[in-house]
């Protein structure tokens, strides 16, 4: 048990509780006056015996509005002796409980509609809430309450017999409510016309001055892209292209991506992507890195190629430690102050680049960000003109523009490296580890990089060694030596999507093993029996008030989506009918949610497709080091064919593994002494072909 530290004791005065975790999140909130508890059934037990509601606040390390109200309101002595006096404050990191985390959001949601970080929650002792809301300020505002009176209004409800009743009778409204959303009575199949609803709604909120969709705040939303890609694959609807590459180039060219160091932001808090919220998720670079490789290998876009490349060697240098593994986060705020590091001022700009670079780069950058005013007003950078627009501009050949423009964002990004960099949240995390795993293996194999291959490989290696308990139970959690918390079904989900693409790239069937095996234990801890679909939190896990089924495609696949996709690829690549069962239930568990609004389900819709279109699974039967092998392999990697799974298997090596696992590989050989490729649908086999232009055309078919 974690010591206990008495408020107003020696210790109290510099740290609470926090101080024993290993969360940069709630080591944050260590020194605070607030006499925090982690989650944790102490804390319950405490409120319980004291009989005093939950005071329970949610964030993460890189959430800028979760440092405003810790600065402005949790290291405030009076707002300390509020929390302190009436109720029993416990502090997460949404990060490290993502079970924990969803399960208030999915209440907050239903009870305001709304939910973000800081989710603050007051809760009877039981964990039942019954005040939920975000970003609460220090002192009342017109149309916001603040915590200095919100506190003592709860407090005094809490003591009032008939008011406690309320408050109670109000939270089981909310749980009850909860529950009965996130599992609906009946299932259905999806109508026939989900896909082109899909698109039509994806078309309705498309912004096609900007790209994107909806209005500001804007995030990239990688599903939808996603699965317009794949769409126009199925359809040859050039509305669908044309909304993912107008989408892509802007915010490519925007604000939103950090045109000095790489990576991107969030999201952006305007219609434009021009300003930024400056924190970088792993998640986002992860998932737009794969839609930009996937782009790539549609188009031919020589861009969307060097963008995934950019993107991905921004997680190398800044979110890969020591060991391999990928952390999480890095803060919007540094010195004190959000976005501080990224922006710049005229005079700076001036002060570090040649009259020609900086004529070359405020040309680019067209109209740039006015943060403050005067001389000293802060710019965030974008390229928003081309080279070939710059040169006109300038009297310059496009060379001379392309010149002094990178060697203007190398001197930038030099100086840039003298100020105080953002926090860095270095938690590693199996779930958001395997979606990098996924796109530095696809990334490898589709730009012909072994590194980005071998960084995949490195990831996974820590992920299985380090993120397994001795029992062979994934966890969710690691930091500072320590992995912690029973993993989530997103956690063996995104593994099991990671470990597949890293097959897929490097052809080591030991990958294809743990994956199949990681999925197979995924549907024993999550798979409902009853009513279809996976839970986010396993049998042998901590109860919750409600217990989250996730489905809904928000910045990340939700759990389910992710997992029909891979039962959707282990059914074709095995040949197990079970796997097929267990999709088919899946969405018909979730086929009233989607049939609301389809678009609100994206990637889900992905797994339908590879459930019910033609899914392929092309062997390639070769030596290891033959050019013939090599070339097959090649046109493999460089084709945009989502529905294509790769098997390869090699000559004169034992595969008898290999061959048990994947029924439809065997009995395939050579053919007159030359690599062969064999494009199989479901049992049936096209002609087999040594000849790669053959190949090309029956994977573009």
């Amino acid at each position: 048990m974690t010591p206990e530290v008495r408020p107003g004791s020696e210790d109290s005065v510099k740290h609470n509780r926090l101080q024993y975790e290993s969360s940069p999140y709630l080591l944050q909130h260590a020194g605070n006056p607030v006499d925090w508890y982690p989650w944790s059934e102490e804390a319950f037990e405490k409120a319980r015996r004291e009989d005093k509601p939950v005071f329970l606040s949610i964030g993460y390390s890189s959430c800028h509005w979760c440092h405003v109200m810790e600065e402005e309101s949790f290291s405030q002595a009076g707002v300390a002796e509020l929390l302190n006096a009436s109720f029993i404050p416990v502090k997460v990191d949404r990060e490290e409980r993502p079970d924990v985390d969803q399960a208030y959001i999915a209440m907050s949601q239903r009870m305001t509609g709304s939910a973000g970080w800081p989710l603050n929650v007051i809760a009877t002792p039981e964990g039942w809430p019954f005040y939920i809301g975000t970003y609460i300020p220090k002192e009342s505002r017109p149309g916001m309450i603040g915590m200095i009176d919100l506190l003592p209004a709860v407090a005094g409800y809490w003591v009032d017999g008939n008011k406690r009743d309320e408050l109670l009778e109000s939270a089981k409204k909310i749980v009850d409510a909860t529950q009965a959303m996130l599992t609906p009575e009946r299932e259905g199949t999806f109508a026939p016309e989900v896909h082109a609803r899909a698109v039509k709604e994806l078309a309705d909120a498309y912004d096609s001055v900007n790209g994107g969709f909806g209005v500001a705040p804007k995030f990239p939303t990688p599903t939808r892209l996603a699965y317009l890609l794949r769409s126009w694959r199925e359809t040859g609807d050039t509305a669908s292209l044309e909304m993912i590459t107008v989408t892509l180039d802007h915010m490519r060219h925007g604000g939103i991506y950090d045109h000095v160091g790489s990576g991107f932001h969030r999201y952006s808090v305007d219609q434009s992507w021009s300003v930024p919220h400056f924190e970088k998720m792993l998640y986002d670079q992860a998932q737009l890195a794969e839609v930009y490789v996937d782009a790539y290998l549609a188009t031919g876009n020589q861009a969307y190629a060097d963008t995934a490349r950019d993107v991905l060697n921004y997680v190398l240098q800044r979110l890969t430690g020591p060991n391999g593994a990928f952390y999480g986060t890095e803060d919007a705020d540094s010195a004190g102050k959000e976005g501080v590091y990224y922006l710049w001022s005229g005079r700076q700009l001036a002060s570090v680049l040649s009259e020609i670079e900086l004529s070359v780069l405020l040309t680019a950058a067209g109209i740039m960000r006015d943060d403050t005013t005067g001389d000293e007003a802060r710019f965030v950078l974008g390229l928003v003109n081309g080279t070939e627009t710059v040169a006109a501009e300038l009297e310059m050949s496009e060379q001379q523009v392309e010149t002094n423009l990178r060697s203007a964002l190398t001197r930038l990004r030099e100086e840039r490296l003298k100020r105080e960099p953002p926090g860095l949240d270095d938690k590693i995390s199996a779930d958001w580890n395997g979606l990098a795993i996924a796109a530095f293996a696809k990334a490898g194999r589709a730009l012909g990089a072994p590194d980005l291959i071998a960084a995949a490989e490195r990831a996974a290696a820590f992920v299985l060694k380090e993120l397994v308990s001795e029992e062979g139970r994934l966890l969710h959690s690691y930091r500072d030596g320590e992995a912690s918390v029973p993993g989530m079904l997103e956690d063996y989900a995104f593994m099991v999507y990671g470990l597949l693409e890293l097959y897929q790239a490097s052809h080591q069937y030991t990958y294809l093993q743990s994956a199949v095996k990681l999925n197979a234990d995924m549907l024993s801890l999550f798979w409902d029996q009853d009513k279809g679909g996976f839970f986010q939190t396993g049998s042998d896990a901590e109860q919750l008030v409600v217990r989250i089924k996730p489905s809904f495609d928000g910045a990340l696949p939700s759990g389910n989506s992710a997992a029909s996709m891979n039962c959707a690829r282990i059914a074709r690549l095995t040949s197990d009918p079970e796997m097929d069962e267990v999709v088919d239930r899946l969405f018909a568990s979730l086929s009233v949610l989607v049939d609301r609004s389809p678009s609100l389900y994206t990637h889900l819709l992905l797994g339908h497709r590879l459930r019910y279109g033609d899914v392929f699974v092309t062997i390639v039967v070769g030596e290891a080091d033959g050019e013939d092998t090599k070339a097959l392999l090649n046109v493999l990697d460089g084709v945009y064919a989502p529905a294509n799974l790769v098997v390869y298997v090699p000559t004169g090596e034992a595969h008898d593994d290999l061959l048990q696992m994947v029924p439809v590989a065997r009995n395939h050989s050579l053919l007159d002494g030359h690599a062969g490729a064999y494009v199989c649908d479901r049992e049936m086999c096209a002609s087999p072909t040594s000849n790669p232009e053959e190949l090309r055309a029956l994977l573009l078919r």
